[in-house]
């Protein structure tokens, strides 16, 4: 089920949604927020068709029928959730990506947003204002029940602070209380509109920014705010993008204009009574003994994503990262951010390649192998066109590699040439398999074993071969010096697994890829995905890694890509929160190796705490290559992702991987059966394309019965004096 298809869902019991980036920030540009939200489910489709975005955001308060008070423990909320607990309780509670908690309860009439205001990391969600709907990105349902009515003692407890009284003198002839700056409601719409323009995105930043200043400006004629501090709001808004900005002078002038015009057309309020500046109650108080009216059901939880949803955590993206997910995303005619994601970290490693390393107590780098999985048609082609556009866009072809590698001899030459190169296979599971497999030729075995050796010496050297003629005339041997080789390898599912079916997992190249399977084949189709040019903020992003920190003589040979001189990458800075946070993940680690110990799993488990680290490396290289930090939220990001990738392929393995020849045909009619559900033995025959015998198919039913994986059913015969038909089913 798409994003799409469960906002509908959502939308069907009554609950206004609309479409977010995985920053939670409202995905369409130059849009209304909230106020685009629709039941609607011809309008949320539309939505989503403009904005395919991961995230669900539902608008609270009057639109669908309930107030959040949201719980931040980042910022000391659970202090204010413990002491007011006995009413919280009741509520229904949802458990958000970043550890907090949303207590939703039934709409009171006038209740508004505010931030911070009650106690620090308690804000309230109310008219106007919406929350990401976290139960349908991965997150729990901690009580589910229908939003009961807010009781008198909570919203006494939610009432916010009164602010300092502020005499000032307005414009309208009604008298309006003003908080400092404005009145709550111009206040609120500032920081509405500075969001927008925060959260624009390329193409549609010129929009954002001319509706957010006319907007604003006649806010500021009808004396809803400050002139001096609207202004300078929109300002820092305008320059916290300014890096995206092709032409920021113009975006300057693009904000003083249409600010001066929004100021000639004054926007008059007709009710500017806030429900968060701590004062006129009553109105809410009285609401409490109204009959309520009756509230939208809350939707049951919709069937559990099968195994291996992506988690709503890995959306966390920032810098080159976020932007080249948004942009490949958008310009896909099947969007597969998941494999966006997957093509991004590849292609940063490249970029990245002998520039940074880890300093830690074993420094990691920034070589990875990736294979995506999705069905023919289903959109996995379309993230390798935009990698090869924006290198050569930006002159970095150097770093990308041949589309196929004939010979380890031919992959070592490669690096030769570029010591950091990305190379992208399609049909990577026929690639593997073919190299791989038991029949596979002596050249092509040599590729395994190159790409095995190249993986585990990035901080090292990698000695060529010795040709037979030594002499000055004769060929000389190659030496790689900390050769950084990064694989973004596509395939489709039954291709890949057919790999690993044939291959043993214990040889170790198949447990160094981290395996993207996106929870969809075939996403909706964006029909307005358009040719758009790579953005120039893109590519001055991946210039700025591949250049890395230049701190140093530029003419120095150990900056320079040379494979024969040792590198001299910068070493990232881990914080102590950080290192605590890796020693967790070493831990988990050290206790999956010994309970797995003597399997195949553990040439997975691993590459646990090594491919966290390169993730947060990657990440935060990606946020800013001139100043790259490690913090603990990239460790429990690169973890988060590191593990879900793990699963994934874990739980392909014990499907289909196995230590035998026998196993493996077993495993294979195993999932015949599964594919095809009930069959008979000539026809699990003809499914698997006459792959095994008649002897090897009964063998494999045979332990397969007895083991209780399948069972048998005997059907009637339909003629007089026929022999029962055997029927073999899965066992649930």
């Amino acid at each position: 089920m798409s994003v799409a298809d469960r906002a509908v869902f959502l939308g069907q019991h009554g609950l206004s949604v609309f479409p977010c980036r995985s920053n939670k920030s409202p995905a369409i540009a130059g849009g209304n927020g909230c106020l685009d939200a629709s039941t609607d489910a011809q309008d949320i489709r539309e939505l989503w068709n403009l904005a395919p975005a991961p995230l669900i955001g539902v608008a609270t308060g009057q639109p669908s029928g309930f107030d959040v008070i949201d719980i931040d423990p980042r910022h000391d909320g659970e202090v204010w959730e413990q002491a007011n607990m006995e009413w919280l309780k009741d509520a229904r509670i949802h458990q958000t990506h970043s550890g907090g908690r949303h207590y939703i309860f039934a709409h009171t009439a006038g209740l508004r947003n505010s931030a911070g205001k009650i106690a620090p990391g308690v804000d309230i969600r109310g008219d106007g204002g919406y929350i990401i709907w976290w139960p349908e990105a991965g997150c729990s349902v901690l009580n589910d029940v229908n939003p009961p009515p807010l009781p008198l003692r909570g919203l006494m407890k939610i009432r916010p602070k009164e602010p300092e009284p502020v005499v000032r003198k307005f414009r309208t002839t009604e008298t309006t209380r003003r908080l400092e700056g404005g009145s709550a409601y111009g206040l609120e719409a500032l920081a509405q509109e500075c969001g927008n323009i925060r959260a624009s995105i390329d193409g549609g930043k010129h929009q954002a920014l001319n509706k957010a200043a006319y907007s604003i400006g006649g806010l500021v004629a009808a004396n809803e705010l400050d002139e001096g501090a609207a202004f300078s709001e929109l300002r820092g808004a305008l320059n916290d993008i300014r890096l995206r900005c092709k032409d920021f002078r113009a975006a300057e002038r693009t904000l003083e204009k249409a600010f001066q015009q929004g100021m000639g057309r004054p926007r008059h309020v007709e009710s500017m009574e806030p429900a968060d500046d701590g004062k006129d109650w009553a109105p809410l108080l009285q609401n409490l003994e109204r009959p309520i009216d009756p509230q939208p059901e809350i939707p049951p939880a919709l069937p559990p994503a099968e195994k291996g949803a992506v988690p709503a955590g890995v959306w966390q993206l920032d810098g080159f990262l976020q932007e080249f997910v948004d942009y490949t995303t958008r310009t896909a005619v099947r969007p597969q951010p998941f494999a966006a994601l997957a093509a991004g970290i590849a292609l940063v490693g490249a970029l990245a390649g002998r520039r940074y390393q880890t300093a830690s107590q074993r420094p990691a780098w920034s070589n990875f192998y990736v294979a995506t999985l999705i069905d023919s048609g289903g959109g996995k082609e379309h993230a390798r066109t935009v990698i090869k556009r924006l290198l050569h866009d930006a002159q970095l072809m150097d770093y990308l590699g041949g589309e196929n590698i004939a010979s380890g001899t031919g992959l070592h030459t490669a690096m030769s040439r570029h010591p950091s190169r990305l190379f992208m296979i399609d049909e990577a599971g026929d690639f593997l398999r073919g190299v791989l497999g038991s029949k596979a030729s002596g050249h092509k075995q040599e590729i395994a074993q190159k790409l095995k050796t190249l993986y585990t010496s990035a901080s090292d050297i990698v000695l060529g071969t010795e040709y037979a003629d030594q002499s000055d005339k004769g060929r000389k041997r190659v030496d790689l010096c900390n050769p950084v080789c990064c694989i973004y390898g596509t395939s489709t599912p039954q291709q890949w697994w057919d790999a690993v079916a044939g291959a043993s997992l214990a040889d170790g190249l198949m447990g160094r890829f981290l395996l993207f399977v996106p929870e969809e084949n075939y996403p909706d189709a964006n029909e307005l995905a358009a040719n758009e040019k790579v953005p120039l903020t893109l590519i001055d992003k991946a210039q700025a890694i591949a250049a890395g920190i230049v701190s140093k003589d530029t003419k120095n040979i150990a900056n320079q890509m040379l494979s024969d001189v040792m590198a001299d990458p910068y070493s990232v800075p881990l914080g102590l929160p950080a290192l605590k946070a890796l020693k967790a993940v070493q831990n988990e680690q050290d206790a999956l190796l010994k309970a797995n110990e003597g399997t195949y799993k553990t040439s997975l488990v691993a590459r646990l705490v090594e491919n966290t680290l390169k993730l947060a490396l990657v990440k935060a290289v990606s946020r800013d290559p001139v100043k790259p930090f490690i913090g603990d939220k990239d460790i429990e990001w690169g973890r988060l992702l590191a593990t879900h990738c793990f699963e994934t392929m874990l739980a392909g393995a014990e499907r289909y991987a196995s230590d035998s020849e026998a196993e493996a045909r077993t495993k294979l009619v195993l999932e015949t059966i599964r594919r095809i559900g009930e069959t008979t033995a000539r026809q699990v025959m003809r499914a698997m394309g006459m792959k095994i015998t008649t002897k090897e198919r009964d063998e494999a039913l045979l332990t397969l019965v007895e083991g209780g994986w399948v069972e048998v059913i005997e059907k009637a015969p339909t003629k007089a004096g026929g022999r029962p038909t055997k029927i073999y089913r899965v066992v649930q």
